[in-house]
Order: C-alpha cells, then sequence, then structure tokens
C-alpha cells in the first residue's frame, strides 16, 4: 500500500505541475500565448477530470457511469485511455496552431509543447494506473 501511495503522490504533484503551476508558476513571456493557453481550457479539462480523480482518489468510476457527450461509451480503463489520447490529440493540434511572432512567444510555444509532452506521460500513467485498479477489482474481462 506505502508504494501505491508513493506512486499517487508523485502523480499528484506531476499532475499540479502540468495543469496547475503553468498559472501560478510559469513566468510567461507573452501575454499572447498564455492567453491562448486559456484558450484552451476545455481540452485540458476534459483531460484533467479523470486524472484528477484517479490522482485524488485512486479511481475514476464515475466516467463510466456517465452517458454525455464527453463520456459516452466509456465503459473501461482501455476505452477511457482513447478517449484521453483523443483529447490530448486535439490539444496537441490547437498548440501546434499557435503561430508565434515575436521571440517571447517562441519562448512560451516551446513551454506549451513541453506540458503537451508531460499530460501525454500523464494520461498513460494514470490510464495504467487505472487498468491496474480495474484488474485487481477482477474485472479484467468486463
Amino acid at each position: 500500500m506505502g508504494d501505491i501511495d508513493g506512486q499517487h503522490l508523485a502523480f499528484r504533484k506531476r499532475l499540479a505541475a502540468a495543469f496547475i503551476a503553468p498559472f501560478a508558476c510559469h513566468r510567461w513571456r507573452s501575454l499572447r500565448a498564455r492567453s491562448y493557453w486559456v484558450r484552451l481550457e476545455g481540452w485540458q479539462d476534459s483531460i484533467l477530470g479523470p486524472l484528477s480523480s484517479i490522482a485524488n482518489h485512486g479511481a475514476c468510476e464515475y466516467v463510466y457511469a456517465r452517458d454525455d457527450g464527453l463520456f459516452s461509451g466509456i465503459d473501461r480503463p482501455q476505452a477511457l485511455r482513447q478517449r484521453l489520447l483523443l483529447s490530448h490529440g486535439k490539444l496537441a493540434d490547437a498548440v501546434e496552431r499557435f503561430k508565434p511572432t515575436t521571440p517571447s512567444q517562441v519562448v512560451d510555444l516551446a513551454f506549451l509543447r513541453r506540458l503537451v509532452l508531460d499530460i501525454r506521460e500523464l494520461i498513460e500513467r494514470g490510464c495504467d494506473i487505472e487498468q491496474a485498479r480495474w484488474d485487481a477489482a477482477g474485472r479484467a474481462g468486463s
């Protein structure tokens, strides 16, 4: 149990670094890039919700019960992974559409790209945690 707790703590810290620190700690070089990242909040939230639940509660069971535009058809961890990766792809595409016009914006774009990579790793890690929980509950065939 202690190892799992340590894993969740590390996951929580990385999650905060990717989703909270950009506003609380990052020194943005341009208001335009910061505003652009804020406009992508919907994609960020669609990823953050399940990952935050995994980090803070050890699971994201609420996703499987939802039947709405965001989580319809999500009935097991593999489907969750696919949906999160789809959202991540849209977020990554949106970041690549940002066209810097100043050196400061070039620096901020590099930061956004790092965030996108970090978020991809968090999706993989979070879904691995969720799959392990699912399997431990004897739902492997579900």
